[in-house]
């Protein structure tokens, strides 16, 4: 898949794996979603999103991303 299809893939997952109130989120947790096997996809799909200003970072390490409105 092309990074920038695996982007709007890393939006949707967050979507899907944060609870109601929970703005942040672990990529480790969309980690095993389908479509997103590896850690290292999730990194380059994040990262691409975030260029995009889909998503922000919580921390250094990337660990922590927030969706933002404008994200698909």
């Amino acid at each position: 898949m092309a990074v920038d299809a695996l982007a709007v893939h890393v939006c949707r997952a967050i979507r899907a794996v944060r609870g109601e109130t929970e703005a942040w989120v672990s990529l480790d947790r969309l980690v095993g979603q389908p479509g997103l096997e590896r850690r290292t996809e999730v990194d380059a799909a994040a990262a691409f999103a975030a260029a995009k200003g889909w998503l922000a970072f919580g921390d250094e390490a990337a660990n922590l991303a927030l969706l933002l409105d404008r994200a698909p």
